[in-house]
């Protein structure tokens, strides 16, 4: 996938406002209520740590190979849902390492898909991201890998210079 949001547990706190954000993002009202609070991620808690699960946007997603109906896909940017085609048998739900799929209900209609999308057609971008208040969040795009990884090739041409160089050149000059 080319983007997908990163987690930093050391800066969570636990403060749920990601997961608000994203249900108040989806919903389209501030006003929720518990019938229509479906966030797209979660937030988990122990006594010592905190933080948000959501869908990791799998390159090679068994929750896509899992569905019989092709209700979910990979996109051009996450794994996108087509809840109309779900036919509520949790398949996807079961195939996700994460626990990052929900069926739902909704007024007692078709099973809505409720997975993170990093906030589609959302112009500015994850609604959790945005308003974490510490930062623990991060969209990570392909242009982000694509730097990270020639960083990291860098590093490991210089540290192969390096390597070649004998010990009294290194320490002499």
């Amino acid at each position: 996938m080319s983007h997908f949001i990163v987690a930093q547990p050391e800066k969570c706190i636990g403060c749920y406002t990601c997961e608000v954000a994203c249900a108040v993002g989806h919903e389209g009202t501030p006003l929720l209520a518990a019938r229509h609070y479906f966030p797209r991620l979660k937030v988990v808690k122990s006594a010592q740590i905190s933080v948000p699960v959501m869908c990791r946007q799998c390159e090679n997603a068994p929750c896509v190979a899992a569905c019989p109906v092709a209700a979910l896909y990979k996109g051009e940017q996450a794994i996108e849902t087509q809840s109309q085609r779900c036919i509520n048998c949790k398949s996807c739900v079961i195939a996700c390492p994460f626990g990052a799929i929900e069926i739902v209900g909704k007024n007692e209609a078709v099973p809505q898909i409720v997975k993170c999308d990093l906030c589609a057609g959302q112009q500015a971008g994850p609604a959790c991201v945005r308003v974490c208040p510490t930062g623990a969040l991060t969209l990570v795009t392909a242009g982000d890998l694509t730097r990270q990884q020639q960083k990291q090739q860098r590093a490991a041409a210089k540290s192969q210079l390096h390597a070649h160089i004998p010990e009294e050149v290194k320490t002499h000059g």
